[in-house]
């Protein structure tokens, strides 16, 4: 049997992904600026962004998930400034041409 047979790491989650996913598309709904480019390219390069600059909060069982959910949760304000800064960044920097 292989590592991934033998050990089921499918239930290991980052919680501070859903806080920052949820925090990506609270800020991207609420920016009408047409010169913000919102294409899946554009939306995943900000998401990766901003994940890279957040410690992240395994947890594996229900009680590591409600501690690192709390611990998330005093992040919020960090999490908000850092999506910000991500989806400027993106924007300024897309991958692709401005059109």
């Amino acid at each position: 049997m292989s590592f991934f047979e033998d050990y089921n790491l499918d239930e290991i989650k980052n919680e501070v992904e859903e806080v920052a996913f949820r925090e990506l598309e609270r800020q991207l709904r609420a920016i009408r600026n047409e010169d913000i480019c919102k294409c899946i390219d554009c939306v995943q390069d900000m998401a990766c962004f901003a994940l890279n600059q957040i410690k992240p909060r395994y947890a594996v069982s229900l009680l590591g998930s409600i501690f690192t959910k709390v611990e998330t949760e005093t992040l919020i304000k960090d999490i908000e400034t850092v999506v910000q800064k991500s989806i400027e960044k993106i924007s300024q920097n897309p991958l692709h041409s401005k059109s």
